[in-house]
């Protein structure tokens, strides 16, 4: 029996056990950063691209916005990936919703919200007889 408790109070190897731990905490905090950063500029890249796509829809129809949302979206590289973008019209004001996921490098498991930045424009529409004149 003594000679199991002298074999527990010796700590040869402790702090290697110690700096181990310390380290996988300082990974989970840099993954966990790195996915929160990520999170963070995808819904930034989100919101610009609704708003190019509602600006755009506003001058040009649905399908000016919607492209000009993808075209956004693809220049923000693979953060827009995982994003879709679409327009809504209700007759006076053209809404640009894009909406998905932010991507996730680290298989962390931590349930980031789903990603829906949305933009409102007011339709430019004139009257045939002003649309001519130019």
């Amino acid at each position: 029996m003594r000679a199991l408790a002298a074999r527990l109070r010796d700590e040869r190897g402790s702090s290697i056990v110690e700096g181990l731990l310390a380290l996988g905490l300082v990974a989970l905090a840099f993954a966990v950063g790195a996915e929160s950063l990520l999170f963070v500029e995808t819904r930034t890249l989100a919101l610009a691209a609704a708003q190019a796509g509602a600006r755009a829809a506003a001058q040009g129809g649905e399908e000016a916005g919607v492209a000009a949302a993808a075209q956004v979206l693809a220049a923000g590289g693979g953060l827009g990936a995982a994003l879709a973008p679409s327009i809504a019209d209700d007759g006076d004001t053209l809404v640009a919703t894009v909406a998905g996921r932010a991507p996730a490098p680290f298989p962390l498991g931590i349930a980031l919200p789903a990603i829906a930045a949305s933009a409102a424009a007011p339709a430019e529409r004139y009257p045939q007889a002003e649309a001519g004149a130019g």
